[in-house]
């Protein structure tokens, strides 16, 4: 019998995904303790992380509508996309996400005893939350940004990255256009928080939130945070045409299959640009210039998805406007999915429910926090 051999019960249901193996633990008590074994979270979390970097990656989002404390979850099922609400757990008091890693969120909850915020790291596939408490620091009191960094295939272990500023006391042309920052870490193996790097300045248009790992740096749209070296460098600039309308451009940093993306969103002109960056960060090459002239009122670029073969014939945009969002096959320049919603409650006609950068990758997985 295989539930006799504990060896070959856990190779398969190392196979599983995580969200049945929730239920699974209903099973027996056998079953209840090897799925809730800290040996079998780390194991399971290391093998999904090697089945995605070989598989497809399909559109799995959680939306935040931009009027409203309520999130959505975009998914693929069997028949076509899904546009679902979302629901944290109930512990947990109007949560913001701040910022997400291979699985694991984390968020900013209002505190219902003290007139501040908490913030805790939450896996929302198994509802487990721990608390953090930020570092208090009289000279940089201003937090700029949080961010976290999972890898299971580097580390079982998260680490938090926050970038914290001195407030602003002159008004003078110079101070005002820099930020003086530094940045702290906090790693869950110690549950301590130290300082990473020496303080920089830091242009005060930056912004620090919703960073994205890659290739051992925190990305955001302009500037990189090296985790080994612990400094801040500068990307280069994207080209773009001298026709493209280059004023009020939006720009969004997506990692998908491998390789990092800067999408530039052109509204006036009804366009988007995709660019990926080099390896060796010496420039962004344009990979594709699409136009949406047939877009029907304001429209958002919600996501890239990068074709997992050679040629990238499956790479796509995930695009909202009111009431639908479109997946846009990039290679044949046309609509391969859509979700229409306009008959739900949140649906606000002629506006748009969700913004570019209150959109979330949702990855199954049962890493512990």
């Amino acid at each position: 019998m295989i539930t006799e051999n504990n060896d070959l019960l856990t190779e398969i249901l190392l196979w599983l995904p995580a969200k049945s193996l929730i239920r699974f633990k209903l099973v027996s008590k056998k079953w209840l303790d090897l799925i809730s074994s800290h040996h079998f979270s780390e194991q399971h979390t290391l093998q999904q992380r090697h089945q995605r970097c070989h598989s497809k990656l399909k559109p799995s989002l959680l939306l935040h509508l931009a009027e409203a404390s309520t999130y959505l979850y975009l998914h693929s099922s069997p028949n076509g996309e899904k546009l679902v609400p979302y629901a944290f757990s109930s512990t947990l008091v109007e949560p913001t996400l701040r910022s997400f890693s291979n699985g694991l969120f984390l968020l900013q909850c209002r505190n219902v005893e003290k007139p501040f915020e908490v913030y805790c790291v939450y896996n929302p596939t198994t509802k487990q939350s721990k608390e953090i408490l930020l570092n208090v620091d009289d000279m940089y009191r201003c937090v700029l940004g949080l961010n976290l960094v999972f890898d299971p295939l580097k580390s079982p272990h998260y680490k938090i990255f926050c970038i914290k500023a001195t407030p602003r006391r002159s008004f003078s042309f110079w101070r005002s256009w820099w930020r003086r920052c530094q940045i702290e870490v906090y790693e869950s193996d110690t549950s301590t928080w130290k300082l990473c790097g020496e303080p920089f300045l830091a242009p005060r248009e930056v912004v620090f939130d919703h960073g994205i790992e890659w290739k051992g740096c925190i990305h955001w749209c302009g500037v990189f945070f090296d985790l080994q070296e612990c400094v801040l460098g500068k990307h280069p600039e994207i080209v773009i045409a001298g026709d493209a309308g280059t004023e009020g451009f939006h720009q969004k940093y997506v990692e998908s299959n491998g390789f990092l993306h800067n999408v530039a969103h052109f509204p006036e002109k009804k366009s988007v640009m995709v660019f990926e960056l080099q390896r060796d960060y010496s420039k962004w090459s344009l990979k594709y210039h699409i136009n949406l002239d047939g877009a029907s009122g304001s429209l958002s670029v919600l996501s890239y998805i990068r074709g997992e073969s050679e040629d990238e014939e499956d790479s796509k945009l995930v695009l909202h406007e009111p009431g639908k969002i479109k997946f846009y096959a990039l290679r044949e320049n046309c609509v391969k999915g859509l979700v229409d919603f306009g008959g739900t409650g949140f649906y606000q006609e002629g506006r748009s429910q969700s913004a570019s950068n209150h959109t979330f990758q949702l990855i199954e997985t049962l890493a512990c926090v």
